[in-house]
């Protein structure tokens, strides 16, 4: 009788699997970069597509590579955290990391909401907002810098801002210089309509008041700059802004028309009449700041006179113009958040309809 065959030799050991491994501090990491870059994100959002030209120019490319990297970092943030958590409790470590990973995630997109909402408070709240100059659509503003050489020399009174806290001097601080620097940019936005109107052969009183227009900005951005360095406590004013070189100087004739028309419905007879109504609205307790408001108001409607005037130049130029000027007109009524804005958009998309019906007739006739 044969002796029972050996059992085979056992088969040479499989390797373990690698032990999973939380990666807290990973998931961590992308979590706290997500929290810096996703309200960076949302505001230039909110920035891009308040600024963005109502005609359809300008690129959204840099924005949507931001967009692409800041949700990406978002989504991994949250994925390393889940997984962070699910193996913590396999191997039954703790999972306050990957907790603190998630909560940190999603914190991320909670600042960022906030940061686009102070930031669209900031661009629609408060102050007058008139003609800006646009540059490739986008309305664009100089720097500020510590200089007296914009609020000299002044006969206005300033305010007494001694009563007034320090957060309240900060507050006002910020919003007049935010006004002075837009007031600065009208300066160039009267000048570039004034070349414009010319190239276009309009009339010498349209041309005129395109640069008395212009003065009437400088003396708005003095008095604002004033205000500004009052509470801020120190001089401020504009700093160097060769942005203002920029523009659409290569552009064909047809081109300036359909613009020059565009934004003198956008930002002069809604824009400017719009900054017209704030500042006669505003009730100012100090009486430097109801003078400077009272000459606002009253230069900015005839800004907004002249506006209507322009249109109506281009209009009767180009009555092709018509369909895209109602489309920035309801699109003026769907960006309207206040009652005040709303009215004023109504109006405005009235004396558009009463213009284009008047050279309608003139057309018949």
């Amino acid at each position: 009788m044969q002796p029972p065959a050996p059992y085979p030799p056992p088969y040479a050991p499989v390797p373990a699997a690698p032990a999973a491994h939380p990666r807290t501090g990973v998931a961590a990491a992308v979590a706290l970069v997500s929290c810096l870059v996703m309200p960076v994100v949302y505001v230039a959002l909110v920035l891009e597509f308040l600024g963005h030209r109502f005609d359809g120019g300008g690129s959204l490319a840099p924005l949507g590579v931001a967009i692409a990297v800041g949700f990406s970092l978002w989504i991994a943030a949250l994925v390393l955290s889940i997984r962070s958590i699910m193996v913590s409790g396999r191997l039954g470590a703790s999972r306050a990391g990957g907790i603190v990973a998630l909560v940190a995630s999603v914190l991320s997109v909670v600042t960022a909401a906030a940061a686009a909402a102070f930031s669209l408070l900031m661009v629609s709240g408060g102050g007058a907002h008139g003609r800006p100059l646009r540059v490739r659509g986008r309305p664009r503003t100089a720097p500020t810098r510590r200089d007296a050489a914009w609020s000299g020399d002044l006969p206005a009174a300033l305010p007494d801002a001694s009563r007034l806290t320090a957060a309240e001097r900060a507050r006002e601080a910020a919003r007049w210089t935010r006004d002075a620097r837009e007031e600065h940019s009208s300066i160039a936005a009267f000048s570039r309509l004034s070349i414009d109107l010319l190239a276009l052969g309009a009339t010498p009183e349209l041309v005129e008041r395109a640069h008395r227009a212009a003065l009437d900005e400088v003396l708005h951005a003095r008095l604002a700059f004033a205000l500004a360095g009052a509470y801020a406590g120190e001089p401020v004013g504009p700093d160097a802004w060769p942005e203002a070189l920029e523009g659409e100087a290569a552009e064909r004739p047809a081109g300036t028309l359909r613009r020059v028309a565009l934004e003198s419905l956008v930002d002069g007879a809604y824009g400017e009449g719009l900054a017209a109504l704030r500042a006669s609205a505003e009730v100012a307790a100090d009486p430097a700041v109801a003078a400077v408001l009272e000459t606002v108001a009253r230069d900015e409607a005839g800004h907004a006179a002249l506006g209507w005037d322009v249109l109506a130049f281009c209009v009767a130029r180009d009555g092709s113009l018509a369909p895209a000027l109602v489309e920035a007109a309801a699109d003026l009524s769907a960006r309207a958040d206040s009652a005040l804005e709303r009215s004023h958009a109504a109006s405005v998309r009235e004396g558009l309809d009463a213009l284009l019906a008047g050279r309608g007739e003139r057309a018949a006739a």
